[in-house]
């Protein structure tokens, strides 16, 4: 389960790993797909196709450190994401990451198309995440642990 070091509880570490880190699709949510970790998603290697991109990183802005904030705050923080992501000229799409089991609310999320390890890991610190998700070019998703 450790792809490297994290100061993380178990229990928290497993909770990231069983998530369902939730697309949205353009045509609808009936085409929404999912990226969950250790798991190819064959999805991820048409969109690399699509956007030129070999790698991709999903990242939420909400829950900074795993603190809870409330609803507002977290749509505050993901459109400034959104809005800093758009300055720096990236592309992305939205999504939505849930707990199956329920005990931690969903988070809103972007997918963001070609940003490498090293540059997802800036981001997510500096959106005061544990954790991003990162896809690389074989298109199975791995956590990056921030903390």
């Amino acid at each position: 389960m450790h792809h490297q070091n994290t100061q993380l509880p178990e229990s928290l570490q497993r909770a990231y790993c069983r998530a369902i880190y939730r697309v949205h699709s353009e045509s609808g949510p009936a085409s929404d797909w999912w990226l969950q970790v250790g798991t190819h998603q064959p999805r991820l290697l048409a969109g690399y196709a699509q956007h030129r991109a070999c790698c991709a990183t999903y990242l939420t802005a909400c829950n900074p450190h795993g603190q809870l904030l409330n609803a507002n705050d977290n749509a505050l923080r993901m459109r400034q994401l959104c809005e800093a992501l758009a300055a720096e000229g990236w592309v992305f799409g939205t999504g939505f990451g849930e707990d199956p089991q329920g005990r931690w609310p969903g988070e809103a999320s972007v997918l963001i198309w070609g940003m490498d390890a090293l540059t997802a890991r800036i981001w997510g610190e500096q959106w005061q995440q544990n954790a991003v998700l990162w896809c690389s070019a074989d298109a199975v998703p791995q956590l990056l642990w921030l903390r």
